[in-house]
């Protein structure tokens, strides 16, 4: 099947896939994507301040200031930022310390510089004509009551947090993170374990859980599969039992000890919905779902294992963690080289790099069990089957993660 149906299959699947969300506080908020949206019940700042350290003043009572013919205005008081709320005021000749981050008297309509001004016993000197509202901020200058402040599906950053916090919040309403069960099929891998139980020869489970990991989700590491259908089954059903995500690796082929497609399809409905894609690598992957959850399939291989993540696993991830787009960050880029795409669609895994102004991506080549081309890498393009693209043409470059910019030498 042609990758592009599998997936526009796989999101039709996941429209069914009723999102969880919770309420956290916003000091564990980052990160996490806002499940409504959220708008401000306050102005902020609710109350009239002053930006600098100076004297707020009448503006008018300075008109006709001039060096030589300075206005004066009598200081009654002084102000500072805990001062909110304040019953001080002023008349037209008359004057109010404030600190930066202070309320504005009543009567005062704009501040002056400490700088701009000469002290004269108790009275201070404004030299010069001063504008009204110089100074100040006015309240709902930032945020007015009624505001949309915050999108659903806004992936939390720090400065949004901060400005949650800012309209009142103490906790924010998000979707849940989804949980991703991994299971790793093979005797194999469970003969390295018992010939060394201090090496952890699992390693692909563990890529594959940083990976979900790294697109919010909570990875579950749920052990090996042996080569066995009753224990394949009773793995998947563990899995599926603790897990909104099931992936599996390894199994997924036609080999006689790839059992993990005839389990899917015994332990619920409506069972594998794609098994195998031209694309390569990574032909053998595939998704299915079991009573609505669904169960990813990957190929052993590395190279095919990474393929299938980004085409089947990622997409699922974002959705259930409520991200609203791909999630992912893509740009086009130059290739620094060609590539032959051949009868099917190609996963071409590219290591990015700027020169000269411009990003160029160069092929990263290599065995699908080479797990040394995707550590050379930072990204992929999916590449249609029957192409053979120039150095110098430019495709859509999907990155790895958002992190995957800071490896490129700017």
């Amino acid at each position: 099947m042609n990758p592009m149906d599998a997936q526009n299959q796989l999101l039709e699947c996941m429209r069914q896939i009723q999102l969880n969300t919770e309420t956290v506080h916003l000091a564990d908020a980052l990160g996490r994507v806002l499940a409504k949206d959220v708008s401000s019940e306050v102005d902020v700042p609710d109350y009239d301040k002053t930006f600098i350290d100076g004297y707020a003043i009448c503006a008018q009572g300075t008109k006709d200031a001039t060096v030589n013919a300075p206005a004066a205005f009598k200081v009654v008081g002084k102000l500072f930022p805990a001062d909110y709320p304040t019953s001080l005021k002023v008349g037209v000749n008359e004057a109010v310390y404030v600190a930066c981050g202070a309320p504005i008297p009543r009567g005062a309509t704009a501040t002056v510089k400490v700088e701009e001004t000469r002290l004269n016993g108790d009275s201070v000197e404004v030299v010069r004509p001063i504008e009204t509202g110089k100074g100040v901020i006015p309240r709902g200058d930032d945020v007015k009551a009624g505001d949309l402040v915050a999108r659903k599906g806004r992936v939390l950053r720090p400065q949004d947090v901060g400005l949650l916090a800012s309209v009142g919040l103490a906790g924010v309403e998000v979707f849940r993170k989804p949980v991703v069960a991994v299971l790793s099929g093979g005797d194999e891998l469970i003969k390295q374990f018992l010939r060394n139980p201090q090496r952890i020869a699992n390693n692909y489970s563990l890529v594959v859980a940083d990976l979900a990991s790294e697109l919010g989700a909570s990875p579950l590491a749920l052990g090996i599969m042996p080569d066995a259908y009753d224990k394949v089954q009773a793995k998947i059903s563990e899995a599926l039992g603790q897990a909104d995500i099931v992936v599996t690796i390894g199994g997924t082929s036609v080999g006689v000890k790839d059992f993990v497609p005839d389990a899917v399809n015994e332990l619920g409905k409506p069972g594998v919905v794609v098994q195998g894609v031209l694309v390569r690598p990574g032909a053998v992957s595939g998704f299915g779902f079991v009573d609505g959850k669904p169960v990813v399939m990957l190929p052993g291989h590395i190279g095919s294992c990474i393929a299938g993540f980004y085409l089947f696993a990622a997409p699922l991830i974002l959705h259930l963690s409520g991200v609203q787009c791909t999630g992912l960050p893509h740009l086009t880029v130059e290739l620094n080289g060609e590539v032959d795409s051949g009868p099917q669609f190609r996963f071409q895994l590219l290591r990015l790099t700027r020169e000269a102004g411009r990003f160029l991506a160069s092929p990263v080549e290599g065995g699908s069990s080479a797990l040394t081309t995707m550590v050379k890498s930072n990204g992929y393009a999916l590449i249609p089957p029957h192409i053979t693209l120039a150095k110098g043409s430019k495709v859509e470059m999907t990155l790895f993660n958002k992190l995957e910019l800071s490896t490129v030498n700017f």
